[in-house]
């Protein structure tokens, strides 16, 4: 059964990718070389996810799956990506990017042998850093900032998530709550608990329950950054934390070049842009006078407040375009396929004259399964700048005849520009990440994944009943978040993997959540035309 549908899906993959020739010829080539399926496997997953009616891919056609999904949608997203960077870069004369961990990893290996293969005028550089590691000794220099920041939204937000978005002490944090369970919004909490715990007829009082594990309703986030911030202790306690962190992150950037006064750039996945705002924050209050960073971008939802647009460029979709690549994407997913085989940046440390990361311990089912995307994508940039070496003079400037005789071909700029990988890569993501077969869901929904600062284990693809999936179409789910429906909604960070994985009207489900995205990301673009007109933006 699943054999049929791996073949199907890889016959519209090849379709595809047929629009592309460069790409198309690259993967081809890859996939003749004989590769061990079993081991392959073996070496990637051992933590295989749920599926409903327990009807599962055999390890040969997971073997196929990942296989297929690195060589047809992967690697031509990866490297059409990059090539759109170093295009770009090579055109406003940026002499030095700085690829940010952990979504920047594999976009870093990637352009720095393309740089170095085609001998180009670009230093390609990897950061060591996350969210947590770069707010955190911001805290005590933005402190409304900060709150809205650690009172952010996300799947299955609890009170100990957001303290621990904070970096202050365990003790501190019990402090904190203890205050929080005496107040308005601690007794509103509970008594949302309770309402919950009686919709779904548990055998557990409300009361047992961990007041700090308590799924906070997204509308009452507002009202935990208001108490929050009255909470005199706990804004104590964040200034000395961000203060005590704020020399090491110094010391970092300054050791990797950051303060040199020339043009640079940022590479990441996106989303918001904030790491970008929050790095030129913290170079202009480190003595940076000019070259502030730029940034590239997979994809961007929204800009931060205060921010030139112009200095945030996007490959896939921007803030005021592209709504049907919105709806048919999931950036969880983006990043639980590209990251890094190491764990998250938690802080800085000096050590023997230099400063280092400190690491999170990362997941060995990550770990190796990284490791695998790692060698297969390697393989597809060496075949692909066997390629383009072959067929293009990626030095050419001009249509003046070379040496042999032969007219040179277009740069390496022009080229990444006019072979339509973009429309390319959209029709593979559509078909993967908004309509995945059972085996696609299957393999990579079973991927471990937080979506928060810190990780909290979790699966890519959550199991979720009848009831769940229903709750996350448009109409419920904008109740919840305008707070009318009161019982905390679960989600999956991969919702359409969960629908396909829970084998009940699939095609409804993913309808009917294709439309509240069209209205998630509709809603959102009107608000970000609003906000920058207000601010005196065009």
């Amino acid at each position: 059964m699943w054999s049929d549908t791996v073949t199907v899906r890889l016959s519209d993959y090849e379709k595809n990718l047929r629009a592309c020739p460069l790409f198309y010829d690259v993967t081809e080539e890859l996939q003749k070389e004989p590769v061990d399926t079993v081991n392959l496997l073996k070496d990637s997953l051992q933590n295989p996810g749920w599926m409903h009616g327990d009807t599962k891919p055999s390890p040969a056609e997971q073997s196929r799956t990942i296989r297929n999904i690195c060589d047809y949608v992967v690697s031509p997203a990866l490297h059409g990506y990059v090539l759109w960077v170093l295009r770009r870069a090579l055109e406003k004369g940026i002499s030095r990017l700085y690829f940010l961990a952990r979504d920047g990893y594999f976009m870093y290996r990637t352009a720095d042998c393309l740089c170095r293969q085609l001998s180009l005028p670009v230093e390609c550089r990897y950061l060591y850093c996350s969210r947590y590691s770069l707010r955190i000794p911001l805290f005590h220099l933005y402190p409304d900032e900060a709150l809205e920041y650690i009172c952010r939204g996300g799947i299955d937000v609890t009170l100990r998530k957001v303290l621990n978005r904070t970096g202050i002490a365990e003790s501190e944090q019990n402090r904190v709550l203890d205050t929080l369970r005496c107040s308005e919004f601690g007794e509103s909490l509970l008594d949302c608990a309770a309402g919950q715990a009686r919709t779904q007829q548990l055998n557990q009082e409300a009361g047992e329950q961990d007041f700090a594990d308590i799924v906070i309703p997204y509308a009452m986030l507002a009202r935990l950054r208001g108490d929050l911030k009255q909470d005199s202790f706990f804004m104590e306690c964040l200034t000395q934390h961000s203060a005590a962190a704020f020399p090491a992150l110094s010391g970092y950037f300054r050791q990797e070049g950051l303060l040199d006064e020339l043009p640079m750039a940022v590479v990441d996945s996106g989303w918001v842009g904030s790491m970008q705002k929050v790095m030129n924050q913290l170079l202009k209050t480190f003595g940076k006078q000019r070259e502030l960073l730029t940034g590239f971008y997979w994809g961007l939802y929204e800009l931060p407040d205060g921010v030139d647009a112009n200095d945030y460029e996007c490959y896939y979709f921007s803030p005021e375009k592209n709504l049907r690549e919105k709806v048919y994407f999931s950036n969880c997913l983006f990043e639980g396929i590209f990251s890094a085989p190491h764990g998250m940046t938690l802080r800085y440390q000096e050590r023997a004259g230099r400063y280092e990361p400190v690491l999170a311990e990362q997941d060995d089912t990550n770990v190796r399964f990284m490791e695998m995307i790692r060698a297969r994508t390697g393989d597809w940039t060496d075949i692909l700048v066997r390629h383009m070496v072959q067929d293009v003079d990626l030095s050419a400037n001009d249509s003046e005849p070379r040496a042999d005789g032969r007219m040179p071909k277009a740069p390496i700029g022009t080229m990444a520009d006019s072979m339509g990988e973009r429309a390319v890569i959209r029709n593979q993501l559509f078909l993967f990440m908004g309509q995945p077969t059972p085996p696609e869901a299957y393999v990579f929904g079973s991927l471990p994944f937080s979506d928060d600062v810190l990780e909290y284990g979790g699966q890519m693809a959550a199991p979720m009943s009848e009831e769940e999936l229903c709750a996350n179409h448009a109409g419920p789910k904008i109740l919840s978040m305008l707070g009318i429906r009161h019982q905390p909604l679960k989600e999956s960070a991969w919702y359409e993997a969960s629908a396909v994985m829970g084998g009940r009207r699939v095609k409804r489900h993913l309808r009917r959540y294709a439309g509240y995205k069209y209205l998630l990301y509709m809603n959102k673009t009107r608000n970000y035309r609003r906000q920058r007109k207000a601010a005196g933006y065009r």
